[in-house]
């Protein structure tokens, strides 16, 4: 994008802090004239429950649904989800379809909740290619072409969210991002991906809030975006934590540009947009600028059993796309992993939605059972309350590791309800 490319909106302050909304939202650009594309994050991740025992896809989806009033009867008003077509095991990185076509918005409540009601979040996150499909849903005729994403993740497919976001603002479309719920990877991805177009980023942190960010995103102008010619000076790019060597991509070129390790935490680069692989993902729309430090914190998982005898061996998996990053064994109780959600899969059991933010250590507690050594047996597992296997006992392994849940042992035919919560431990001993 050149040099005066794009003038257009009025400018505001600069893009919110974490848990902030941009200050001069009483001069709303909600009017009538605009044409407004909503997405919804549908994928998988937006299973995952809230303290108040709903989803997150719940909250989004009634929030969702509130849309249409937010905006001028005249405005025109359209709904994409991404997501909701493909269930994980496709791997499917073109889940994505508009969900209500444009048209004014003042007729457009029903068909928004009716879409959003049939929908189920399960797929993947595409959103650099949904934003590219996005760009030509908008009619030849359209005005001040505004959309607003909603996230809860980052990039779980090619593309970085952050170069597709420069593509828009070069087609003239202001994008206002809502994290919601969104750990640092992806808070700095929607970031990027708004301040590349003029829009805003606006955070929705713990749930219930996320209706008034939204209609703070409707109502957010856009800002006065000018690029200038690059400087030839360059920026450092510093992670707090590499516990195995992540390589940084450009992510123009897809070219291996620099690596991290342990001995080199932080590198000099030329202004641009990075990714730095972790494993089997990629923290994206790490942007650099000239004569900055941008700094990239990954987070640590901790497992501590509630019994020091009993070792705990589970695969970490990413939630989402199911990708390993990496497995808890009596040696490894602790991970450095890039901020995100995951699930810690047992023997045949699973511990789901753990998320993991930049800068903090999260410790699970699985609970324990234990067979006392002197307990003489010939049979013995744990069952789920629905009567799957989670955990079968044999003549070295008598001590087991398991997420929380309602369990029955099962020991000769005698059967034991266990209600395991964090750091339980149930020991069963002869008379």
């Amino acid at each position: 994008m050149g040099f005066g490319t794009l003038f257009r909106g009025i400018a505001l302050t600069g893009l919110s802090s974490v848990g902030l909304v941009p200050t001069a939202l009483a001069l709303t650009c909600n009017t009538a004239d605009r044409s407004v594309l909503m997405i919804l994050d549908a994928s998988g991740s937006m299973n995952a429950m809230l303290p108040s025992g709903e989803s997150r896809f719940q909250v989004a989806r009634r929030a969702t649904k509130d849309v249409a009033r937010f905006l001028p009867g005249d405005a025109q008003l359209a709904l994409r989800l991404y997501g909701s077509k493909s269930p994980r095991a496709d791997h499917n990185c073109l889940d994505t379809a508009v969900a209500v076509p444009f048209g004014p918005a003042s007729t457009s409540a029903g068909q928004i909740a009716a879409s959003v009601d049939a929908a189920k979040a399960q797929g993947y996150t595409p959103i650099a290619y949904v934003l590219t499909q996005a760009a030509r849903d908008f009619r030849a005729d359209a005005r001040k072409r505004t959309i607003v994403l909603v996230s809860d993740g980052k990039e779980t497919c090619d593309g970085d969210p952050a170069l597709a976001g420069k593509e828009l603002a070069d087609a003239g479309i202001t994008v206002h991002t809502v994290g919601f719920i969104a750990d640092a990877a992806a808070r700095m991805q929607l970031q990027a991906v708004a301040r590349a177009t003029g829009g805003s980023y606006f955070d929705a942190p713990i749930g219930p809030e996320l209706p008034e960010m939204m209609e703070s995103a409707l109502n957010a102008c856009s800002k006065t975006v000018v690029a200038l010619p690059a400087k030839a000076k360059k920026g450092k790019l510093r992670t707090t934590s590499a516990w195995i060597t992540l390589p940084v991509l450009d992510s123009a070129t897809g070219q291996e540009v620099a690596k991290f390790d342990r001995m080199h935490m932080e590198v000099e680069l030329p202004a641009g947009i990075y990714e730095v692989k972790f494993g089997s993902g990629s923290w994206k729309g790490v942007e650099v600028r000239p004569g900055e430090k941008t700094t990239i914190e990954p987070g640590e998982l901790r497992v501590e059993s509630g019994d020091p005898s009993v070792h705990v061996s589970a695969t970490v998996v990413d939630s989402e796309t199911a990708a390993k990053y990496g497995k808890f064994d009596p040696v490894t109780t602790r991970m450095t992993l890039m901020p995100g959600v995951y699930d810690l899969r047992f023997r045949n059991t699973e511990w789901r939605y753990v998320k993991v933010d930049g800068g903090t250590t999260t410790v699970l507690k699985p609970a324990a059972v234990i067979l006392n050594e002197n307990l003489q047996w010939k049979k013995a597992n744990v069952k789920t309350q629905n009567g799957e296997e989670a955990f079968r006992f044999d003549a070295v392994t008598w001590r087991a590791a398991l997420p929380p849940g309602d369990y029955i042992v099962e020991v000769d035919g005698n059967q034991i309800p266990f209600q395991a919560e964090e750091g339980s431990v149930l020991e069963v001993n002869s008379q």
